[in-house]
């Protein structure tokens, strides 16, 4: 019942709506490429690779410029392009399966591994009004169960588990996609089955969402357009010089080429609108790497703009200016609703939807008008393969902040000054970090983000104290044990917290030069009504207990000195356990400082 109310309350709407606006609203269709960078078409500035139906369709509508997607890998941009919802709303934070690295600091939490049947999908909303629902292509957001047609789509061709193709070549190995003759190229093939569905749906309304795999690895494509690349390449030069990519996006660029041609000869150009853009950004790994999205920094996978600035060229006849460009930031998230706009549904029902993301069709009829929004938010608690660890990331304005949880590290880049990100501000701009972090860190309470915690196969390096002056033991290298207890990298925490648990406690193994006695100093916070823990910090067979005391405040740091110990020269660990906990948590533990008192 609790999936069909939604459903419900389109049918109620569209009942209320006159014929009319039912009537003319238009088809739409939604492309959305595989791993595609922003700077790969003709039109966004590529000067190898040839797509001249994405430049014909972008002269024609509007294109975005810093057109975002919701994450840097695949599956999580799509359940939020789908849903209008963040990826961290929807606790699907990686691609499914994701990736494992057991030895890594931190393990990420446990996300959400297909788009659940209760999240509403934009198929769903369309589906009463009434138009037909296709999928064709790549779905990645679960298999059996969750499946396109379980999430409102009537037509499903080629979209299953799987991220990307066994081979671009019949026989494909795709079950939901019936194999052609052997050696048909599928990008050919997805091409001719949505001009197909397009003429077969010529007199009714139709919302086609068209995912094609390309052009994600496998790197195959037709050989006579490999050679032709090759040949280009050694003529052109350049950053792009992957022939493989470049024949698989003229390959893309011919079935955009097919559904355009499908509209013009069904008489349904000017009554269909056309949405193109990419779930990530261009793949740069490798020997070879696909492609480059230079001038942005790096590419799918990483927290800088090359991971998840992608391509978006809207063609709405009548409403977007034709050959027209507009640089308001805009993100995945904002498909949803604004796809529905463009449907004709009403905007009250648009906006008690509690989407995320927001409406842009404003810009679509003025590229110069403003959203008024405060930032864009990114949550990605995994690693990459390609090298990213766990990172959040917000874009206010021309600011850019990156937070990554295993160091507490910031990076600050203003993006209209710097659109490289190669010069990082946060050193200069102290007060702008802790702005926007706040700002991150409210956004991740809101919508329930969920955190990377410590990994207890984790194999810490051994810590090398100087040779002279104190030993400073900072939280962000700690060994953590236990279930809750973590390191908070937020500028205004940067500490250890959560100390919920009493049984969680924490450790530092370092090389100490010289023996000697060592004043303990420790930097702790705790909240009003929580003092009083009792806390042993240990090393060998040397021990102090204290008193946690009340500052007023978790983040309300006191450097305190607990006392003295004696200690070897050598490897040594420091452990720091609970004894007894009266309050909501033991305290916030920044670091601890052994200053030298005596050296022998």
């Amino acid at each position: 019942m609790r999936r069909l109310l939604p459903v419900i309350a389109v049918l109620l709407t569209i009942v209320g709506m006159p014929h009319s606006i039912r009537a003319a609203s238009p088809n739409i269709i939604l492309i959305v490429a595989d791993d595609l960078g922003a700077h790969d078409l003709g039109c966004t500035g590529s000067k190898f690779h040839e797509t001249p139906n994405l430049d014909r369709l972008a002269a024609a509508g509007m294109r975005f410029t810093q057109a975002y997607s919701a994450c840097t890998v695949c599956s999580p941009s799509r359940a939020a392009l789908l849903t209008g919802l963040y990826p961290a709303h929807l606790k699907i934070t990686d691609w499914i399966k994701g990736h494992d690295q057991p030895k890594a600091k931190l393990k990420p939490p446990a996300w959400t591994k297909e788009l659940p049947l209760d999240r509403i999908t934009v198929a769903e909303r369309l589906g009463p009004m009434p138009k037909s629902t296709a999928h064709l292509g790549k779905w990645h957001l679960g298999g059996e169960g969750f499946e396109p047609e379980k999430q409102g789509f009537q037509l499903n061709l080629g979209g299953d588990h799987r991220g990307q193709p066994p081979s671009y070549f019949s026989p494909y190995q795709l079950p939901r996609l019936p194999d052609g003759p052997t050696g048909e190229y599928l990008t050919d093939r997805e091409g001719e089955e949505a001009a197909k569905f397009i003429a077969s749906r010529k007199n009714e309304g139709f919302f086609l969402n068209y995912w094609p795999y390309a052009v994600h690895t496998p790197l195959q494509a037709k050989p006579d357009l490999i050679a032709k690349y090759h040949a280009k390449a050694a003529r052109v030069g350049g950053p792009q010089t992957n022939a493989t990519y470049a024949a698989m996006l003229e390959s893309l660029d011919a079935a955009v080429g097919k559904i355009l041609k499908a509209l013009e000869d069904h008489g349904l150009a000017e009554r269909t609108v056309v949405v193109f853009t990419s779930d990530n950004g261009g793949l740069v790994l490798g020997n070879q790497p696909p492609t480059s999205n230079l001038p942005l920094r790096s590419g799918k996978g990483s927290p800088y703009e090359g991971g998840h600035r992608v391509p978006l060229i809207v063609k709405w006849p009548g409403v977007t200016p034709p050959g027209s460009t507009c640089t308001e930031p805009v993100m995945g998230i904002d498909l949803h609703p604004t796809v529905l706009a463009i449907a004709g549904l009403p905007l009250d029902y648009i906006n008690h939807r509690g989407f995320d993301g927001t409406n842009v069709v404003s810009l679509l009829k003025d590229p110069a008008a403003s959203l008024g929004r405060e930032a864009l938010y990114w949550h990605y608690p995994h690693y990459h393969p390609g090298g990213a660890t766990p990172y959040a990331a917000i874009r206010a304005g021309d600011w850019k902040l990156i937070q990554y949880y295993e160091t507490g590290r910031h990076e600050l880049f203003n993006l209209r000054e710097d659109p490289g990100e190669a010069h990082d501000r946060a050193e200069s701009e102290t007060n702008r970090v802790m702005e926007l972090s706040r700002k991150l860190f409210a956004w991740q309470g809101k919508v329930g983000a969920q955190w990377p915690m410590p990994n207890p196969a984790w194999e810490p390096k051994t810590l090398e104290a100087p040779g002279t002056g104190p030993v400073t033991l900072h939280s962000r290298d700690a060994f953590v044990h236990g279930e809750n207890l973590r390191y908070e990298p937020q500028p205004f925490k940067n500490t250890l917290g959560w100390w919920s648990r009493p049984e969680d406690w924490v450790s530092w193994t370092f090389h100490l030069p010289q023996a000697g006695r060592y004043a303990v100093e420790i930097l702790q916070g705790c909240g009003t009504g929580s003092g009083g823990s009792e806390v042993e910090f240990a090393v060998g067979e040397g021990k102090l207990t204290t008193t946690v005391v009340d500052t007023g405040g978790f983040q309300s740091f006191t450097n305190r000195v607990i006392g003295e110990l004696d200690l070897a020269r050598g490897p040594q660990t420091l452990t720091v356990r609970p004894l007894r906990k009266p309050g909501v948590a033991v305290m916030d533990l920044r670091e601890v400082v052994l200053h030298p008192v005596d050296r022998r």
